[in-house]
Order: C-alpha cells, then sequence, then structure tokens
C-alpha cells in the first residue's frame, strides 16, 4: 500500500512539471499536500503554511488582490474573503493566502533566494525541498551543486555549516537517513567536514552544565581588548542609531518598533568598543520585521570595520564584540569555525531592501 501510494505522488509529480533544482513556492505547496493528503510523514500543515507564507511576504511580490477602497469591486473582494474562511476547515495548504487585507498567490512561480529570507525561514524551505528531490529519486548532490552557486556564491565553507546546521537540527521534520547521508557525502567530497567536527563542539558547550569543569572560551585571549580605530565613541553610536531611527516598514497596519532601542544601543556601547569580560547574560533581541533582512545589520557592521578598523584586518573581533551583546550573532562565540562562517556573511553587498540613507549615519569627515 505504501509502495503504491509513494509510485502515485511520484507519477503525478513528473506529468505535472518538471521538477527543478530552485527552491519554488508552487512546487513545494504541491509536494506539502500530497504528502498531508497520503499522510505518508507525520507534518504539520499550519506551520509548513505559515513558513510558505511569510517566504512569499518576504520575497516582496505584489498581492493579486488589494483590498478595494471602490465598493463596486467589493463584491470580488468578499468572495475571497468567504473563500479563505471555508479554507480554514480544510487541513491542507491553500492556493492563496490574505496578508494585511490583501491575497497573495500561492500558486504561482517563485524561486526563493536567501536575499528576500532569513536564515531560520530558508532552513525550512531548503529542508521541505531535499524531501520532495529525495521521494522523487532526484540526485541530490546535483541539487547541493546547483544551491552551492545559486544561493552561496560558490562559498564552500559557508554552504557547509548550513548543512552542518540540518544535520544538528532540523526544522520541520526529521531528515530521512537517506538525506543525511547525501549531506555529509557532499561535505566529505568538498573537504569540509571538519565543519561537523566543530559544530558538535558548538553543541556541546550549549549544553555544558558541569559546573565543575570550567570552559575556557577560545576567545580567551581576547577578553577586554579595546578595538581600536578611527572613530569615537560618540561617533560609532551615532552611526548606530538607525537601529531605534528607522522605520522599516511602512504600513498602515503595522506599529513601528526599532530594531533595537536607544537605552539597548547605548547599553551595548557603554563600555567603548571592548570586548567584554563576559557576555551579556540576557544578550538584546534584533526586533526585525517580515521584509527587513538581517543582512542589512551584517552591512551596519561591515560599514563600521571598514570605517573604523586600523587594519581593515580584525573582522572577527568586530563579530565578537557583538556576539557578546546581541542574541543572533551569539553562535560566533562558540568555535572559530561558527566565526570564521559568519564573519563571511559581514561584506559589503548591499541588499535589494536597504533603503537606508547610510551618508545620514556615517561622520561627515569620512564622505
Amino acid at each position: 500500500m505504501f509502495i503504491s501510494i509513494f509510485v502515485d505522488i511520484i507519477n503525478i509529480m513528473n506529468n505535472n512539471q518538471e521538477i527543478d533544482f530552485h527552491i519554488e513556492l508552487s512546487t513545494l505547496k504541491d509536494f506539502a499536500n500530497k504528502l498531508i493528503e497520503n499522510k505518508l510523514v507525520p507534518i504539520n500543515a499550519g506551520h509548513i503554511f505559515s513558513v510558505l507564507k511569510q517566504a512569499v511576504i518576504n520575497s516582496d511580490v505584489n498581492p493579486f488582490l488589494r483590498k478595494p477602497v471602490d465598493l463596486v469591486k467589493k463584491g470580488y473582494y468578499d468572495k475571497y474573503v468567504r473563500l479563505e474562511e471555508e479554507n480554514m476547515s480544510y487541513y491542507a495548504i491553500p492556493d492563496f493566502f490574505s496578508h494585511e487585507d490583501d491575497f497573495y498567490d500561492m500558486d504561482r512561480n517563485l524561486n526563493f533566494s536567501r536575499v528576500y529570507v532569513n536564515d531560520d525561514l530558508f532552513q525550512e524551505l531548503f529542508s521541505l525541498k531535499l524531501l520532495e528531490l529525495d521521494y522523487s529519486k532526484i540526485n541530490l548532490l546535483e541539487f547541493m551543486n546547483f544551491q552551492l552557486y545559486d544561493n552561496y556564491n560558490g562559498k564552500k565553507e559557508e554552504f557547509g555549516y548550513f548543512l552542518s546546521r540540518l544535520l544538528a537540527k532540523d526544522s520541520i521534520f526529521c531528515l530521512l537517513p537517506s538525506i543525511n547521508d547525501k549531506i555529509q557525502q557532499w561535505l566529505k567530497v568538498n573537504n569540509i567536514s571538519i565543519i561537523l567536527n566543530d559544530l558538535d563542539e558548538e553543541l556541546d558547550l550549549e549544553k555544558e552544565d558541569d559546573i565543575t569543569k570550567p570552559i575556557i572560551d577560545y576567545w580567551e585571549e581576547k577578553k577586554n581588548q579595546k578595538i581600536e580605530g578611527n572613530m569615537s565613541i560618540d561617533e560609532i553610536k551615532n552611526f548606530f542609531s538607525f537601529l531605534y531611527k528607522e522605520k522599516i516598514e511602512k504600513s498602515g497596519n503595522y506599529d513601528f518598533q526599532p530594531i533595537l532601542t536607544k537605552e539597548e544601543v547605548d547599553m551595548i556601547f557603554s563600555n567603548g568598543l571592548v570586548i567584554p569580560e563576559k557576555p551579556l547574560e540576557k544578550k538584546v533581541k534584533l526586533c526585525i520585521p517580515p521584509r527587513f533582512p538581517k543582512k542589512i545589520i551584517d552591512l551596519a557592521i561591515f560599514k563600521l570595520f571598514d570605517l573604523n578598523s586600523l587594519s581593515h584586518r580584525d573582522k572577527k573581533d568586530y563579530l565578537l564584540f557583538f556576539a557578546n551583546y546581541i542574541e543572533d550573532y551569539k553562535n560566533a562565540l562558540n568555535s572559530k569555525k561558527a566565526l570564521e562562517s559568519l564573519a563571511k556573511n559581514i561584506t559589503g553587498d548591499k541588499s535589494p531592501r536597504d533603503k537606508i540613507i547610510w551618508d545620514n549615519y556615517i561622520p561627515e569627515r569620512f564622505l
């Protein structure tokens, strides 16, 4: 019975469309619905729906139907309101959804990119795509080679670290042993299997609860070190004031909240640009709206490094500084490999969504 259902799924998918190596909306939706319908694996339809929905919103596509101001068109809009209410009674992922009173199409061709979705969302989408291809008997090694360049610009170590995280903590459901084997095979073929050892080190540090065995942080020699540079602390604080001054989301239904508060920014720099003796016990968390990529924060750290650094060889020190205070960068404290991997994200690459006028925050003498 199981084999028969499995063959039916593959035949349906192969007949309807050609599976490619992009992480694409409609194929993920259709595959997830087949899994749900045939109960092949225990997955949470509501969770997958929320992941796909958020990925569509983050991709900044236009809705196919906006809330009308013209009463003549209200009947057509009300039709979709009723249909959405009906969809809620089905245990499946619908063809459309509403967000801020506008309707978006889930049955469209849309390739998801890391440029538009955050790391957590991308991990979930990537995991679902792996399962889709595995069930379809598609070569996962070819898919990973494609994704290395499609989403990671050929950066093998960064991509390898991402794959290692999939092995350590699956996102939607447990990856099948066949998928885990292919990931490990890819890491080995590309000579970056050492990442797995460093990942184990991270997990050991996270789980460590034996206070009789003190842990020597790998960044011990950096503690209490002042990062010397070209900017004064007041200039640095003014530069990072964008974290509470910028209104990232501009929507009538969105109550603006700063990424960090002024008090939190002042606290981070209260001792100057000094890597502290101990990480902040309760680190601050970036309040990043759905359409605001964390990549813009990475760019801000890079700009500080680029403007302030005396040697331009101490980028990791800047990341260590922020990792001690900000939850979103704390993994940099876990191991050298984790620091190196995260540091690769700190580049001068600008997100297409970056609307910040940086010259408003950079000291005039650097302009």
